[in-house]
């Protein structure tokens, strides 16, 4: 790298799009009916596995796969006795993707990448549809126009997949609209396809034939075309053509064989109808509510359903409705409502576990049970040779009768406005129309309260305990408070116990069932055992000498001394506690000990921790034959107060005075640091106090500071993932084990005891929890101020007070009128701070600023515009307006606002939106002429635009960095950064604006007087709406967090040091080479997909260097010049350090 960049950022996305393009089921890990079915969502940009459980009705998501390309089209398919079915991918890499699923790694592996097409995507690149033969024999690859593929996939002797090079089906001047797999058993393979034949309008003069006249004369031309592959020649032919209806649209295969007659059903504008190969023809007209009775009905998505001896179709509507469509014996098709889904979905899947998965177009997505499959006696039956019918009304279900909901997958699509808080809580509309929502997204692990109870005075610690080593479940719960102990019993309720034989007249420090039915309690000056209850021995502190801090696990115990000493014990096999009389002696006082637990198959645990008032953390050895011998230590940031051995002894956890918390690992052999595995973490402004916890059988960490955190390493990349909890301070917790509970938290705050449950499928590197409010109609922007909310919504604006989800005030618009933006302006001479609207007739289309009082909340006027204002802006205590390409401003007035000024840019077409820069600066977003400067010139009373951009952008939306940059992004999905140079912004800040701008319509051919420096481009594959500069975590820098209209949240990290920019680009470039995608798609190309990408690392791709093969990371490692766990903690640091 020749020089290095005035600005670098470091791009991770914190929560991926969940906008389906298409879902495939099947058993992708074996074909044995004892694995359930799995379910894969492809998105534009990645594949997400989720798993039913039939027992609880629910869905889990076990991972998601990014791929660095654009997904067209997925399937799936298996090969007789293959044993599992694989999947079938086309994406703009210009390769036809066979991919096997590892579901014990979770990842996807990619068998074969067939190359057919350039990359990219063209009407002429095949991919754009794919289907599959039902014996899983032939992938048919089609494109948008003239060209389709034919691939043969078999298995060789060692049943491994193979596939032949591609047979053509290509016909020019065609346009295909779907494609479908016929069922035909084990016959020729066959496929049926919607085309249109062209070729006749192609030389037409398009002047004189108007658009629709064009659309009348292209859908007469549909056609149903059956394409057939001769497996003994090798050779695929278009086997039968008939045309079908013009407004043809979908197809659905009819099971063949034994199971059914075969052929396809065709749905069109109003009708399905039957067709195959014998000339069998047969329509029946989908069924319409009085609501729609003046709307076309199409079918968007159905699937077909075998069971037992029959089988029926499901589909859905354009209106949201369910149909179930039988093909009776009889030759007769038949047609009944079935149910209403809240969103219209892109595909139906249906599993043999008697779910149904709707994966929705925008919205959740629904999971749902069958009750009922529907009226025994179809509502309408078509007659033989029936080609067209009435369409009859039919009467909706208020609520769901043949399913039940069981499960809601969240999801943000689409995700129109953002806003963030001081606190990093993300706010959020989502949703369109009656969809709409307002939403809440917080970053961290959802905990479920089970208890929450007062308790007799404020609590210290709180511990739980088993009688035994056979109990199964704690029995015990204390609490310590300042001079006394509480035991409370744990059963079907709990209760308080008099009868433990524990002492409570004193704090107590520590509980440990040990041996096989000893339990101790560790008190200030003593060490109590019992067994049953009945104390057996006492080991008493030196006189005058208190104890400080312990630590125990079952057959271990270790305590510090107020003289600065350690003392070590063990339980021998008769629960006896064996004192060593080897003693460490410091001149430093110890504040915090740690002995972890024992690791399987082990007498003891083989290290324990001790920290000094120096911060210093010593590791000693608990061997008997060098027991207190230190094998290790290490300085810290500060004086340490709790550590916490985990992990079979491979980790130290580390919690600081000033906030921080470390993680280091142990050499599991000799108990030494391992070089660069320190992992540290600011986590509040308060000492960070640690105590391990299980989910399942996976040892977690609870780090509690101003707020509780969870520390949870992944237990196949071994990354570490630090997330807030989402609860309340704590001042202690424990694990609890309980028949009713699993995975539960114990803690107690001040007065309070709390009991709460994780779950272990929120445990992830970001988690974020979203809950939502509904709204009436479709929201647009979020406004902050003071300490409300305000949601401006298409025909209403909803007032909410911080932290709080009731509407406190309500606006509503005349029905006629439609919202398009907002701004809180504080008027100079003490006017008033007014909620100004821009709104538009719908029926009129003339538009205005709607002023509302911020204190009454009522409508004070009305001013008319000459355009729809698309954006509006505080600026310099006036309104400043946006109409096609003019800037106006505006003083309060008593009937109306007062214009002030009116500046016409001659350089921008059309501004979609403005900001105040500060100063007398304005940054302007044009629909197709990127970012423009502007400075105010306060004698001339307008505007001058004296830079922009030397590449034409379609702007969505920009925010300002500081005065002389901006971060904006595009409708193609693109991110960039754009800086006036420093030389440049002295002299516009000196001289007037009439001098240095450019607002002449003779000299504006080359734009502005100056142009801006493009610092930064990055492709992110999604469409971004807004941008924030925030930090979204406690002590954290800045960053750019970005929303995107699929629900792509991410954030944008500057990288500060030139070690940090040189680094992060030499390990992108070599991961480039190594992690290949797994469609074979360039990063580097894909990242760059409109303009090269520039200055901007992809942390998606770099964060992939946990995932790899230990053998690879070294091959990586090695090309950086640096070692493995000097990579992992660069990655872990760059993240922790900012979100």
């Amino acid at each position: 790298m020749s020089s290095i960049p005035e600005l670098c950022l470091y791009n991770t996305t914190l929560h991926h799009n969940k906008s389906s393009i298409r879902s495939i089921s099947g058993h992708f890990t074996s074909s044995s009916s004892k694995t359930p079915e799995l379910i894969i969502t492809a998105t534009s940009d990645s594949l997400i596995v989720y798993k039913p459980n039939k027992e609880t009705g629910k869905l889990t998501q076990l991972f998601q796969s990014k791929t660095f390309a654009i997904i067209r089209s997925i399937a799936n398919f298996q090969i007789a006795n293959s044993g599992k079915d694989y999947i079938a991918v086309t994406s703009d890499s210009g390769n036809l993707t066979l991919l096997e699923l590892d579901l014990q790694n979770r990842r996807f592996v990619s068998l074969f990448n067939e190359p057919f097409a350039k990359s990219g995507i063209r009407r002429l690149s095949p991919g754009e549809d794919l289907c599959v033969d039902s014996k899983g024999r032939a992938l048919f690859v089609s494109a948008i126009e003239r060209n389709k593929l034919l691939y043969v996939v078999n298995r060789d002797l060692e049943n491994q997949l193979t596939v032949s090079s591609p047979l053509e089906a290509n016909r020019v001047k065609v346009l295909t609209y779907t494609t479908i797999g016929l069922d035909v058993g084990y016959d020729n393979p066959q496929f049926a396809a919607i085309e249109t034949d062209y070729s006749d309008f192609e030389d037409q003069e398009t002047t004189t034939t108007t658009t629709a006249a064009f659309n009348s004369k292209t859908k007469k031309q549909r056609t149903l075309t059956y394409y057939e592959l001769d497996l003994g020649l090798n050779h695929v032919l278009m086997k039968h053509q008939e045309e079908t209806f013009p407004t043809a649209n979908f197809l659905l295969h009819v099971p063949g064989g034994s199971d059914g007659p075969s052929g396809v059903i065709v749905c069109s504008e109003g009708l399905i109808s039957y067709r195959n190969l014998q000339g069998d023809k047969l329509s029946v007209a989908i069924p319409t509510h009085s609501s729609h009775r003046d709307q076309p009905t199409y079918v968007v998505a159905g699937v077909t359903h075998k069971i037992k001896n029959e089988f029926f179709f499901l589909v859905q509507t354009n209106h949201r409705d369910l149909f179930k469509i039988t093909l009776p014996q009889d030759r007769t098709l038949t047609i009944s409502y079935f149910d209403t889904l809240p969103s219209v979905v892109t595909s139906l899947i249906v599993l043999k576990s008697g779910y149904l998965f709707a994966d929705s177009e925008y919205g959740d997505k629904y999971f749902l049970q069958f009750e009922s499959l529907g009226p025994e006696v179809p509502e309408f039956v078509s007659a033989v040779d029936t080609v067209d019918s009435h369409a009859c009304d039919f009467e909706r279900h208020e609520e769901l009768v043949n399913l039940s909901l069981t499960d809601l997958i969240e999801t943000l699509n689409p995700l129109l406005a953002t806003s963030v808080t001081p606190s990093g809580q993300i706010l959020a509309l989502s949703g369109l129309a009656t969809q709409s929502t307002f939403k809440t997204i917080d970053r961290g692990v959802k905990v479920e309260e089970i208890v929450e109870s007062e308790v007799p005075g404020i609590a210290d610690k709180i511990f739980t305990t088993k009688i035994t080593k056979k109990d199964p479940f704690d029995k015990y719960l204390i609490l310590s408070f300042l001079n006394s102990t509480l035991v409370l019993e744990i059963g079907e309720s709990v209760e308080e116990v008099l009868d433990s034989g524990l002492v409570l007249t004193e704090a107590t420090l520590g509980v440990q069932q040990v041996g096989e039915a000893g339990l101790l309690q560790i008190l200030a000056n003593k060490i109590v055992s019992f067994q049953n209850g009945v104390k057996t021995s006492e080991w008493l502190a030196p006189g005058g000498i208190k104890i400080s801090h312990c630590s125990t696990n079952n057959r271990q115990v270790l305590v510090s001394l107020s003289s600065n000493e350690v003392v070590y014990f063990e339980v021998d096999e008769y629960d006896r506690l064996i004192e060593y009389q080897t003693h460490y002696e410091s001149e430093c006082r110890v504040t915090a000990v740690s002995v972890g637990d024992i690791p399987a198959g082990r007498l003891r645990c083989p290290f324990m921790a001790v920290a000094f008032e120096d911060s210093l953390v010593r590791v000693f050895s608990c061997g008997p034959e060098n027991v207190l011998e230190v094998l290790a230590l290490q300085v810290v940031a500060d004086v340490a107060c709790s550590l916490s051995i985990t992990n079979d002894s491979s980790y130290i956890n580390i919690g600081m005075n000033n906030g921080l918390f470390s993680r280091s690992q142990l050499n599991a052999r000799t108990g030494e640091f391992v070089g660069s595995s320190q992992r540290t973490k600011y986590l509040g402004n308060k000492p960070v106090q640690l105590s391990t916890t299980y989910i399942g059988e996976v040892p977690h960490v609870l780090a509690l500071s101003s707020d509780p955190w969870l520390v949870h390493q992944d237990p196949t990349s071994a990354v570490l993932n630090i997330c807030p909890l989402l609860t309340d301070n704590l001042n202690s917790a424990c694990s609890l084990s309980n028949e009713n509970f699993k995975n539960c938290v114990v803690s107690v705050y001040s007065k309070t005891l709390k009991i709460f449950e994780l779950s272990n499928s929120d445990i992830s590197a970001n988690p974020l929890q979203i809950q939502g409010l509904e709204l009436k109609d479709t929201a647009r922007q979020i406004i902050t101020y003071d300490k409300e909310v305000f949601v401006i919504g298409n025909t209403y604006v909803y007032g909410f007070e911080k932290g709080s989800g009731e509407i406190s005030k309500s606006l509503d618009l005349d029905h006629s009128f439609k919202c398009h933006s907002a701004a809180i302006v504080k008027f100079a001479n003490d006017k008033g701070t007014f909620l100004c609207l821009s709104i538009t007739n719908s029926a009129t289309g003339d538009s205005f600023i709607q002023s509302v009082n911020l204190v009454t909340f009522k409508a004070v006027h009305k001013t008319k515009l000459s355009q729809v204002s698309l954006s509006i802006v505080e600026f310099q205590e006036m309104l400043l307006v946006s109409t096609g390409s003019d800037l106006r401003l505006f003083d309060m007035g008593m009937k109306q606002l007062l214009s002030k000024s009116v500046s016409p840019l001659t350089t921008i077409n059309r501004i979609v939106q403005v900001e105040n820069a500060g100063d007398q600066r304005v940054i302007v977003g044009d629909v197709r002429e990127s970012l423009t400067f502007l400075k105010y010139d306060q004698q001339l009373k307008e505007f001058a635009p004296f830079a922009d951009d030397i590449l034409p952008r379609h702007v969505t939306s920009f925010k300002s960095l500081d005065h002389d940059t901006a971060i904006g992004g595009d409708k193609f999905g693109n991110l960039f950064v754009l800086r006036l140079d420093r030389d440049t912004s002295k002299l516009v800040d000196t001289e007037p604006a009439s001098a240095i701008g450019n607002n002449n319509p003779s000299r504006s051919l080359n734009g502005s007087k100056f142009k801006l420096n493009n610092l930064v481009n990055f492709f992110i594959q999604d469409i971004p709406l807004s941008f924030h500069l925030t930090s979204l975590t406690s002590g954290g820098q800045q960053v750019v967090l970005y929303s995107c209209l699929q629900g792509t949240i991410g954030s944008l990290i500057p990288l500060v040091t030139k070690s940090d920019i040189l680094f992060f680009t030499n390990l992108q470039r070599v991961m480039r080479f190594h992690c290949v995608d797994v469609t074979g798609r360039s990063n580097l190309k894909y990242r760059g997909y409109y303009q090269p990408v520039k200055n901007c690392i992809d942390g998606d791709l770099v964060e992939l260097f946990d995932t790899l093969s230990e053998e690879v990371q070294v091959k990586i490692a090695k090309e950086c010049s640096k070692s493995v766990e000097e990579i992992k903690r660069k990655i872990f640091e760059v993240r922790a350090g900012s979100i």
